[in-house]
């Protein structure tokens, strides 16, 4: 994918953005995946007492980490860990599929570490995971499988491991 594509789709997320009715129509054509066997998993503890992680869809990564793959134009179906005491200015995104103008001026937009933060202060949730994962959300073709087959399931496994009880999914 050369410059002009990735200017087209960047010029593509401006639109929708503006005029989020195309997001619809776009949508009626797209392959979606449907998850019908994951069943619902009700916590087992009071939130208050909770270990909290965060998952986001936005491409968001570290300025020092490898950025997303623009390129390849069924996506990328990686992801990136971050710490969960990053410095929200160490943060940037790609991902050339939404307008993330705001989200770089506020990256709580798509990763919120800072409520997070607040509600641990709060007393309403009982600790923090000790990292959030980023993935890219445009992912398409063989690289679904790639996505669930593989790299989601690594990252549920973390999770896991670090003893989270809940992860906020914050979707771009």
């Amino acid at each position: 994918m050369g410059k002009f594509k990735r200017f087209k789709n960047q010029t593509f997320a401006k639109v929708y953005t503006k005029i989020p009715s195309l997001v619809d129509l776009y949508a009626k054509q797209a392959d979606l995946v449907v998850n019908t066997t994951t069943p619902f998993t009700p916590l087992k503890k009071p939130l208050v007492k909770c270990q909290i992680s965060l998952i986001t869809t936005g491409g968001v990564h570290t300025k020092k980490q490898k950025p997303f793959d623009m390129v390849d134009k069924k996506g990328d179906p990686s992801y990136r860990e971050i710490s969960s005491d990053i410095d929200m200015r160490q943060l940037t995104i790609t991902h050339d599929y939404y307008n993330h103008a705001d989200a770089l001026a506020d990256p709580n937009l798509v990763l919120p570490i800072e409520p997070l933060r607040e509600l641990l202060q709060q007393g309403k949730i009982g600790a923090i995971g000790p990292r959030f994962f980023s993935f890219m959300g445009h992912i398409m073709g063989d690289h679904l499988e790639t996505l669930t087959q593989e790299t989601a399931p690594e990252v549920a496994t973390a999770l896991i491991g670090d003893g989270v009880d809940a992860v906020f999914l914050t979707p771009t």
